[in-house]
């Protein structure tokens, strides 16, 4: 069964649905949906696509064009049970010119599963930020792909979700998030494996970059109770005052972290390890920038890690700290060139503890 709708204008609705033959009924069959929606000019605009769970290889699009404030959501369809069973489906969201325009996408599929959200010149409008908003939530997902590029988008933020796992225990294995944000300010990235530390999740891939000319952008990642995931965070171009945010915790292992950020002022990288992990890997690479700082944390029990911090090519008042609880972890700091570098290096930590390190006033820290 399905319903297709294509609508233009100002305030104009535009509505899909796609629905399984038999309610309640949760997998089985093969539909390959295809459903569009077009919207051109005008501003509020909404559009919405609803497909089944119980199908293989769905499409879905919507494209909104010079439409300010205007939304997007996407749909796989839970079928009042708790996974859909959708596999090999495609959901696309493109919005041009839709300053404080919304996309929103949600994925409760098996495996296979593609989500993409592009948006271009969709800044701030009212006060109101542009978002993505991108979602994997099946109790056994893999191989599913999420991609979000915003350009030239002030004020925009992106979130991308994987494992808001209900109901029953998940198991999210090779899962993929990418995020990239070009020529922007004030706005963020956050990308999140596991919010709750109650599941398992292994070989997942999350990578988030902010490009070209920008200041107080920010890049946050977090998994939690998972194991040989991957993480990368870049920022480049002459941008400032930016922050990246990496964070393992609740008996995560064999991870690894990966931060970056070239040409740039008064950026900040922060990289957390904690809870009894351990051969974990974090690295930071600090290229031609200064007055930076890269911060490293290993908390208690945590045993065959190692941390690495690079900063190169000159730069002014940078600066690095590490601090590892436990035994058997490597740490190391590398600075060349510039002038006024600080690196402060504790093992076995103390005074304060958790995560020690020190300064203060003339910053580096860390402590709680």
């Amino acid at each position: 069964m399905r319903k297709h709708y294509l609508a233009s204008g100002v305030a104009a609705i535009a509505l899909t649905i796609s629905l399984p033959a038999v309610a309640g009924q949760g997998g089985g069959g093969s539909a390959d949906d295809s459903a569009t929606i077009t919207q051109v000019g005008g501003a509020g605009n909404f559009a919405s696509q609803h497909q089944p769970g119980g199908n293989d290889g769905n499409t879905a699009a919507i494209t909104q064009t010079s439409a300010v404030n205007s939304k997007a959501t996407q749909e796989q369809w839970r079928n009042l049970n708790g996974v859909d069973f959708a596999i090999g489906s495609k959901q696309t969201i493109t919005q041009t010119g839709t300053n404080g325009s919304v996309a929103s996408q949600q994925d409760n599929g098996i495996g296979g599963d593609v989500q993409n959200a592009t948006q271009t010149g969709t800044g701030l409008s009212g006060g109101v930020a542009t978002t993505v908003t991108q979602t994997v939530n099946s109790p056994f997902g893999s191989n599913n792909t999420q991609t979000s590029t915003q350009t030239n988008s002030n004020g925009s933020t992106v979130s991308q979700t994987i494992g808001v796992a209900t109901p029953g225990t998940a198991v999210f294995t090779k899962n993929s998030q990418t995020a990239t944000q070009s020529g922007q300010t004030l706005s963020s990235i956050t990308q999140t494996i596991d919010g709750t530390g109650s599941a398992t999740y292994t070989n997942n891939n999350q990578t988030g970059s902010e490009t070209g000319t920008g200041a107080g952008n920010s890049i946050s990642q977090t998994i939690l109770s998972s194991n040989n995931d991957t993480q990368l965070a870049t920022i480049s171009g002459a941008s400032s005052a930016n922050t990246i945010t990496q964070s393992q915790q609740t008996g995560s292992h064999n991870e690894s972290q990966m931060a970056s950020i070239n040409n740039g002022s008064f950026n900040l990288i922060d990289q957390l390890q904690a809870g009894g992990s351990n051969g974990n890997k974090q690295s930071v690479t600090v290229d031609a920038s200064s007055f930076g700082r890269a911060l490293q944390f290993q908390g208690a029990n945590v045993t065959g890690n190692s941390e690495t911090i690079n900063q190169t090519a000159g730069g002014l008042g940078n600066q690095a700290g590490q601090g590892q609880g436990n035994n058997g972890n490597v740490a190391l700091i590398s600075q060349t060139g510039g002038v006024g570098n600080v690196a402060i290096q504790n093992q076995g930590l103390l005074p304060g503890q958790t995560g020690f390190m020190s300064l203060s006033g003339g910053l580096v820290v860390r402590h709680p």
